[in-house]
């Protein structure tokens, strides 16, 4: 045995718990578990009905050595694997994102340059109108790039911008994500025309859910949600010649974006 059963499901719960501190989309779309690990695809039940989503899988392979497997205390273990689960939830906030991304048919302009707070929290009410025309009226959730962060979060009247603007447009979850601007072609376009930027999604509900506190929240009445055939958890592949041992830190599911009215994108030039 390549690990002992007690040090296996140690190392289990690392990986569970430290995808629920790192990963973006644990902490902001319900999911819901297919109950099968071996399932090649799942219904998408989106409006209108489409053509089943594949499921996806996502492992990170690496390694530890027979002596960090068989130590006294689990630490240098634990440590790899904290390690290499932060860059599985990376991978999979990247794959979500862009799913919901590439969904989204109601975008919206994003704020005008020079900044006036009066457009930004105009353009995050229009937004907040537009979701709630479907009907996900509960606080709603955006996810935004570092550089819109800034932008949201100077100062009003001595009040950091997010505790003045996110409370009138109804918004009570609020996620920094990396590569959501980036929607450049990977072939230069004929046009010199700059593509449009993402630069903000704005995500209706229909419950309130706190910020953080998605996953445990039901999947059925949200627009987006998460279909999980293997939860994160680690995968012994075995021993290697140079007395080491191959593990896989995997996750296997599909992002299910059911009602694109309930999305909107806010685009820039």
């Amino acid at each position: 045995m390549y690990l002992s059963a007690e040090r296996l499901a140690l190392a289990n719960q690392c990986v569970w718990e430290t995808f629920q501190r790192a990963s973006v989309a644990c902490q902001a779309i319900p999911h819901w578990e297919t109950g099968d690990p071996a399932q090649s695809s799942v219904r998408a039940d989106s409006v209108p009905p489409s053509a089943p989503l594949p499921i996806e899988h996502v492992s990170i392979p690496f390694q530890v050595t027979l002596a960090e497997a068989m130590a006294p205390t689990p630490d240098a273990l634990l440590a790899k694997v904290m390690q290499v689960t932060t860059w599985l939830a990376l991978v999979v906030d990247i794959g979500v994102i862009w799913r919901i991304r590439d969904k989204v048919v109601n975008t919206q302009d994003y704020f005008d340059w020079p900044l006036s707070d009066d457009d930004i929290l105009a353009k995050l009410i229009r937004a907040r109108a537009s979701v709630e025309m479907a009907g996900y009226r509960a606080p709603s959730c955006i996810f935004v790039d570092t550089e819109s962060l800034i932008d949201l979060s100077k100062l009003v009247g001595g009040y950091a911008g997010t505790d003045v603007f996110l409370g009138p447009a109804m918004i009570n979850a609020l996620h920094r994500v990396e590569w959501l601007y980036r929607d450049l072609p990977a072939v230069p376009p004929p046009s010199p025309a700059p593509p449009n930027l993402t630069r903000l999604i704005f995500l209706g509900r229909r419950e309130r859910i706190a910020q953080g506190a998605a996953w445990d929240a039901s999947p059925g009445e949200e627009p987006v949600d998460l279909a999980v055939s293997v939860m994160p958890s680690l995968e012994v592949v075995g021993d290697t010649q140079v007395n080491t041992i191959d593990l896989n830190v995997r996750v296997s599911g599909a992002v299910r974006v059911k009602n694109p009215d309930g999305v909107v994108a806010l685009v820039s030039q």
